[in-house]
């Protein structure tokens, strides 16, 4: 990956910490833009999307991504991502989906578990929430 890509990459995680969503945004775009197997920039440029009420674009810069994902482990925070996306977007059973995907990755059992909870507490699924937050609590142990 270009050093020029790194650098949009941190400029735009400098702005997403700062909460200045546009700069963020176009960072991290010009950083995919230049590394399109990027995952962290991907994944980056998602959330601030979605912190701006974005999640369609943000759920789209995430399935595009996914085809370039570069290992499983970017694939895997690529699909959780997109399950919070999705959440956020009200797009449950999407977001199970994807969060279901993102667990089939060794490391991401506790985000997964977490992220399922939301999803099922949505759904007024309650009993599989509690089942999730048990799991995701057992696992942080």
């Amino acid at each position: 990956m270009s050093s020029v890509a790194r650098r949009y990459y941190e400029r735009g995680r400098a702005s997403l910490a700062s909460n200045d969503l546009e700069s963020a945004q176009e960072a991290l775009r010009a950083a995919i833009d230049l590394a399109p197997h990027f995952g962290n920039a991907r994944v980056a440029y998602a959330i601030a999307l979605a912190k701006a009420g974005d999640s369609p674009r943000a759920a789209q810069v995430l399935r595009v991504g996914l085809a370039h994902a570069s290992s499983p482990i970017s694939a895997a925070a690529m699909h959780a991502t997109l399950g919070d996306v999705l959440t956020v977007g009200g797009d449950f059973f999407g977001a199970e989906q994807a969060f279901q995907h993102a667990g089939q990755t060794p490391g991401f059992e506790a985000r997964v578990a977490a992220g399922l909870a939301r999803v099922y507490a949505r759904l007024g699924r309650y009993n599989d929430m509690a089942t999730q937050l048990k799991r995701a609590a057992a696992i942080a142990r």
